[in-house]
């Protein structure tokens, strides 16, 4: 039942993936001296939806199925819970729409990691209301709910709220943290992982699995709750007391070596799972390392080796999320893909570590050569998730009405987006003015009529060609008037041919045949 939504799911989340890791491509090219000033994918808005879609994207979004995948394993998942879980998936889905087209148009609030406009946060809690539904569901099912059912309920309830107030620019934790080494920050980010993690590690176990040593959860946790008690109503965090709540999370890693034992989570299990766990440890170690103060001045502007993001989201986070869908999907998430986007990210996160201690004068040279060898590391992220997109998203073109599907969707949705983001540039060196208002909207149409085929792809294609068909019969139509009034230029004149022409292809050609 999961299995089947999430495979449902999965084509428009790697529309999500792929868009978050090709702002980051041309983030990295741009840094090499690519000009992006004249696109939606300046420098600043393109780092800013690299980001903020790894954080809200498809990862997210995948590690949101964890409770589920527990519910189906224990018996308790039913087409209820799925059905709101769906919603849950349109809402979230919504808000990434509205929140990457507010970071290309420049709505950028200048956070590090929370850039998109405050207001979006409530798109989030009106999704984790569906979520709670769902949850609720499966929780009646159970005779005596067991305790991570319960942690769940709590997280979920609290997670909306807890979104909105920390997420606050006036007054939320977020704002006040971002100044400074914060270490007890990393310490709360540090422990939502763990119970993450039981619940990843009780759904990959064999057999059943019963967590053992508390107190090196516990301990942090009331650590974290003095340092916020402390930050928000005494005074502001000395290094020392940062630098104490920051070596607390330690303690994990003796924690989760014990659960992933006790469990008999192997390799062959769940290879995603593992590595995640390794990227934590590792993260952990180099994190607190880099708290000594005598390396930490050596480390340029940002206070840490810029590699060290790399390996805790593009390994440690994203690999929690992937665990579940190589859980669900082991044939489409294959463990080969798993050791390739590891030693890619590896070699990401040491070429950007190079490069930022070249900057910070800790060695001679120049850190272009490295920066290069960033960008074609990226290339090779990219190329293998279009591939295993492409695995998924490949079907059979068996008729000529599927081909034409096909040339609609590549013409208009391609073409619409490339317009979208680069018409700015492409416009004048075609000879045509840009406004920069109305095209925008005509280029948003273009991709909603290249979905129309896309879904005519996959079913009802007569029905679906026809829709389109008549569409492109419209706006052929008033295009050609605005342009024999005199209102628009020569452009309106080829939009009215090449959308008169593919709609006759379709009415004089093609119709009945499928």
């Amino acid at each position: 039942m999961l299995k089947k939504f999430i495979n449902n799911e999965l084509p428009l989340a790697f529309v999500w993936l792929t868009l978050g890791l090709i702002a980051g491509l041309i983030y990295a090219l741009e840094i090499l001296g690519l000009d992006g000033s004249m696109t939606l994918f300046s420098p600043e808005r393109a780092r800013s939806l690299h980001i903020s879609q790894m954080l809200y994207g498809f990862f997210p979004l995948m590690l949101s199925l964890l409770p589920f995948a527990l519910f189906e394993k224990e018996g308790v998942l039913s087409q209820t819970a799925i059905d709101h879980l769906r919603r849950y998936f349109i809402v979230w889905n919504f808000f990434l729409l509205f929140m990457s087209m507010a970071l290309l148009f420049g709505n950028i609030r200048g956070l590090p990691f929370y850039d998109f406009p405050y207001q979006l946060n409530f798109l989030l809690a009106f999704s984790g209301i569906f979520y709670l539904l769902a949850l609720i569901d499966a929780l009646r099912r159970y005779e005596k709910r067991p305790l991570w059912v319960n942690v769940s309920l709590i997280a979920a309830v609290a997670a909306p709220i807890a979104l909105v107030v920390l997420m606050n620019p006036d007054y939320g934790q977020v704002e006040q943290t971002l100044v400074g080494p914060h270490g007890d920050n990393t310490l709360g980010m540090s422990f939502a992982l763990i119970p993450i993690y039981y619940l990843l590690i009780k759904l990959s176990a064999p057999a059943e699995f019963k967590p053992r040593w508390h107190w090196l959860w516990i301990v942090p946790l009331a650590g974290y709750v003095v340092s916020l008690i402390i930050r928000n109503f005494f005074h502001s965090l000395s290094y020392n007391e940062e630098w104490f709540f920051q070596y607390l999370t330690l303690l994990y890693l003796p924690l989760l070596w014990i659960w992933v034992r006790d469990a008999g989570v192997r390799w062959h299990t769940n290879p995603y799972l593992l590595l995640s766990i390794g990227a934590f440890a590792l993260v952990d170690l180099e994190g607190n390392f880099l708290f000594i103060p005598e390396i930490r001045a050596l480390i340029h502007r940002n206070d840490l080796v810029v590699g060290h993001a790399h390996i805790a989201m593009g390994i440690g986070v994203a690999f929690m999320a992937l665990s579940i869908v190589h859980h669900l999907l082991p044939q489409l998430f294959r463990r080969i893909y798993a050791v390739i986007w590891t030693a890619l990210m590896i070699l990401m996160a040491l070429v950007l570590s190079i490069a930022g201690l070249m900057e910070a004068g800790v060695f001679d040279g120049s850190a272009d050569l490295f920066l290069v060898l960033r960008a074609l590391i990226g290339i090779f992220l990219v190329a293998m998730v279009l591939r295993i997109a492409y695995e998924r998203l490949r079907f059979p073109l068996d008729s000529p009405l599927k081909l034409y599907h096909l040339a609609g969707f590549l013409s208009d949705a391609g073409g619409g987006a490339m317009l979208l983001i680069a018409g700015a540039a492409l416009f004048p060196l075609l000879g045509f003015s840009f406004s920069g208002t109305y095209e925008y909207t005509v280029f948003a149409f273009m991709i909603g009529t290249g979905m129309v085929h896309w879904m005519g792809l996959h079913a009802d294609s007569e029905r679906l060609a026809a829709l389109s068909a008549t569409i492109r019969t419209l706006v052929a139509s008033v295009f050609a008037a605005l342009y024999m009034a005199g209102t628009l230029d020569t452009l309106a004149l080829l939009v009215a041919l090449y959308d008169g022409t593919f709609a006759l292809l379709y009415w004089l050609v093609l119709r009945g045949k499928h």
